[in-house]
């Protein structure tokens, strides 16, 4: 899990052992590996280092426990953040481009219907299409998504990730705008220092 987010279970699992006397030592490889974010660092070294913990960096060659250790992490974790919030702005600097380019970003193992070719485009998967076109004349029969979800359960049908039906994902089907031929990009974006993806409200544009 990113070294930016300090929700990661066995980082937390970490800090509790340390406190709980279980731990006395932490061997890292780097500082980036330990967290990218320089106050979670700075915070979480100064209270091993108040309980007797020592953290050594083997790759930067830096022990909290020394007077100059500190003095070091916070300008290393400095350039570790900064370079993390670099990459993050190049690659969505080249997700920017490619959608003024109009090039799609979709990602076919989780899109029914459609494969990849060689070059990158959209080509019909007839198998998943099929099974799409039902879904579809389904709904415009009338029959709900809670139903169709069910019928494609007891046929053994999947979805294109291999788990069973449910209405919800009968209902993203069906307002998918690329079903229609469509493309809305940057629906959801990743704000920074964060993990997770939200709705894009025109935060983004």
């Amino acid at each position: 899990m990113t070294g930016f987010s300090e929700k990661r279970p066995e980082f937390q699992r970490m800090i509790n052992d340390a406190k709980a006397g279980r731990i006395d030592t932490i061997i890292t490889k780097s500082i980036s590996r330990f967290a990218r974010n320089t106050v979670t660092l700075l915070r979480v070294v100064r209270e091993f280092k108040d309980i007797g913990v020592g953290v050594l960096f083997e790759e930067n060659n830096i022990y909290n426990m020394s007077s100059e250790g500190e003095m070091m992490l916070a300008v290393l974790a400095s350039f570790a953040q900064e370079e993390g919030r670099s990459m993050s702005e190049n690659n969505k600097w080249a997700c920017r481009k490619k959608f003024e380019r109009g090039e799609l970003m979709i990602n076919t193992t989780r899109f029914m219907g459609y494969d990849k070719d060689e070059n990158g485009n959209l080509v019909i998967n007839e198998a998943e299409a099929a099974i799409v076109r039902r879904i579809f004349d389904m709904y415009l029969s009338g029959i709900g998504t809670h139903c169709i979800a069910k019928a494609l359960n007891e046929e053994g049908i999947t979805t294109v990730t291999g788990s069973a039906w449910h209405a919800s994902t009968i209902r993203g089907m069906l307002t998918n705008e690329k079903y229609k031929g469509d493309s809305l990009l940057q629906k959801y974006y990743t704000p920074e220092n964060m993990r997770n993806t939200v709705k894009n409200n025109g935060q983004v544009t």
